[in-house]
């Protein structure tokens, strides 16, 4: 090293100091594959869908964290409408472009296509700007001519039943009364799907079209999913505060089965 010339020892050092360079440039991207593309691998991918685990509902990529109660969901295919009563609003998603549709400053019961049902400051009924002079606990919008309403006879009482209403003439056409209590209703290629429940004996049912069978839990709501139609019970003391879902298998003679407990899969 002694023998050699200030000019040598000059670009022996410039050597050494690119081969240390090259040898840290090479480490560092070794390291770089080994750990941090080895996670990327391996990190699963979120799953796509509306997945109701109460109180938690993912929409997409979405989570909204509900209040238990008042808050409530409800599905008109395509549509989810989330319904926040204490604070007089309620949002609209669309399941098919997986975004939010809009925002309504009411309880909104139902919404099809821009035209919605919902109670004006919890006292009347509307349908879009028009008073159907009722009162409501349920609604589904069949056409702009014709309303599903589930009505309390005597809003002191719980009794009630299943009335078609006509929100150009408020003609009022009874559809389905029953000893029980009517808790959802659903209308989807030519069947009305409506959910009961018998507080005395603390038995459920869905009828389909007038025919009707014994099913485990309260029904909350009806939907259809992937071309089969489905029934979901939300958590309540009835159930030990386990929400479930069920498939509705055969609709012409209505048969359940269950599908999960723990949450609701909703699209």
């Amino acid at each position: 090293m002694n023998n050699l010339s200030t000019e040598k020892r000059k670009q022996l050092k410039i050597l050494l100091i690119l081969v240390a360079i090259i040898f840290f440039i090479a480490y560092g991207t070794m390291m770089y594959l080994k750990y941090a593309e080895k996670p990327t691998r391996n990190t699963p991918k979120v799953k796509q869908g509306v997945v109701f685990d109460q109180p938690k509902l993912q929409f997409f990529q979405i989570s909204q964290q509900l209040n238990v109660y008042p808050d409530r969901i409800a599905v008109h295919y395509p549509y989810l409408i989330i319904v926040h009563p204490d604070k007089l609003r309620s949002e609209i998603y669309n399941m098919e472009t997986k975004q939010k549709e809009k925002e309504v400053q009411e309880v909104v019961l139902d919404y099809y296509k821009g035209d919605l049902v919902y109670n004006k400051q919890g006292y009347l009924t509307y349908f879009n700007k028009t008073n159907l002079e009722i009162i409501c606990d349920q609604a589904f919008i069949k056409s702009k001519t014709e309303v599903l309403c589930i009505t309390r006879m005597d809003q002191n009482k719980q009794g009630n039943k299943l009335i078609s209403i006509n929100p150009q003439t408020h003609a009022q056409t009874d559809v389905y009364e029953s000893q029980n209590v009517l808790t959802a209703v659903y209308f989807d290629k030519s069947r009305i799907y409506v959910g009961e429940y018998d507080f005395v004996t603390n038995r459920a049912y869905v009828t389909v079209n007038n025919k009707t069978t014994q099913v485990p839990d309260l029904i909350n709501i009806f939907y259809p999913m992937r071309d089969k139609f489905y029934a979901a019970s939300f958590k309540s003391l009835r159930n030990k505060q386990t929400e479930s879902y069920y498939e509705i298998v055969e609709a012409e003679k209505p048969m359940v089965k269950l599908i999960g407990k723990g949450r609701i899969i909703l699209f």
